[in-house]
């Protein structure tokens, strides 16, 4: 049987699930039971690890590797993907996927390693909002002084050169700063990772505008509902209609004097023991 590449993947569950299948589809007998008593876990343990419902404990991730037959480099990045999927401190998830992006190899690690950097820090999107409509050339003193709390004029450069090298903005004919039509597109098996960094460094900069701004500058409402299941997907759809007419009504705009981030957040903070199951 043809050995999968596992630096083919960035989710060693993904990676899991494929042997599975690539196994079962050379061997019509093989099973969930099968690949449990080869590493050392009950049936359904390895069901929920593959449709991401558990994690590989750390006492049974060397069984892994022997079966697998995960060695050197291989294991490395296998153990790496691992400790990547059970990190739930932002800064540890970072460094993490660094490390698995340099032992996956160099062939498109620069690139995903600036998009992560991108997504990492609040203003990077700012500054590229600002760009849009905002004539800047080396003034990157205003330019910092415009965001919502200030950066300083060298952590504004820098953001400026990040989206360049990223191919998000360029210089126009008479040396300022513009966009440029290039979309960043990032690939699923990491796209969580940027999602997740940027949502972090969104909600804290909420919690930051309480102090800085006014009320009349922003608008911040916390209320509990009881919901049962039904209710919460129309409360799911309204939100989503809400977001399109927002982003509709934001198309309209010619001249705008600022940017504005949404950051929602609905979320339980309660469960009967029913609902939770």
């Amino acid at each position: 049987m043809e050995k999968l590449s596992l630096f083919n993947f960035l989710d060693y569950r993904e990676y899991l699930l494929a042997y599975f299948d690539h196994r079962k589809a050379a061997s019509p007998w093989y099973s969930y039971k099968v690949f449990g008593e080869g590493v050392g876990l009950d049936q359904s343990q390895v069901f929920r690890i593959l449709q991401k419902q558990l994690h590989i404990s750390k006492k049974a991730l060397p069984r892994f590797l022997e079966y697998l037959k995960l060695e050197g480099r291989e294991a490395e990045y296998f153990t790496k993907l691992v400790e990547l999927g059970r990190s739930r401190r932002e800064s540890e998830t970072r460094c993490l996927f660094a490390e698995a992006l340099a032992l996956r190899g160099s062939k498109s690690r620069k690139l995903q390693d600036t998009q992560l950097e991108l997504y990492s820090k609040w203003y990077y999107s700012v500054i590229r909002t600002l760009l849009g409509f905002v004539h800047v050339k080396d003034d990157y003193e205003s330019l910092g002084q415009m965001v919502s709390p200030p950066i300083s004029a060298d952590i504004a450069k820098k953001s400026v050169q990040l989206l360049e090298t990223l191919g998000l903005a360029k210089r126009d004919e008479e040396g300022f700063w513009t966009l440029t039509d290039l979309k960043l597109t990032t690939g699923s098996a990491y796209k969580n990772l940027q999602v997740h960094a940027y949502q972090s460094e969104s909600m804290k900069l909420a919690m930051q505008s309480l102090e800085l701004h006014t009320k009349e500058l922003r608008d911040i409402n916390v209320i509990n509902m009881a919901l049962d299941a039904d209710a919460f997907r129309d409360c799911l759809a309204i939100l989503s209609t809400a977001r399109d007419e927002i982003r509709a009504r934001v198309e309209k705009v010619e001249n705008p004097d600022r940017v504005m981030r949404l950051a929602s957040a609905f979320f339980p903070v309660a469960f009967t023991k029913v609902a939770k199951k």
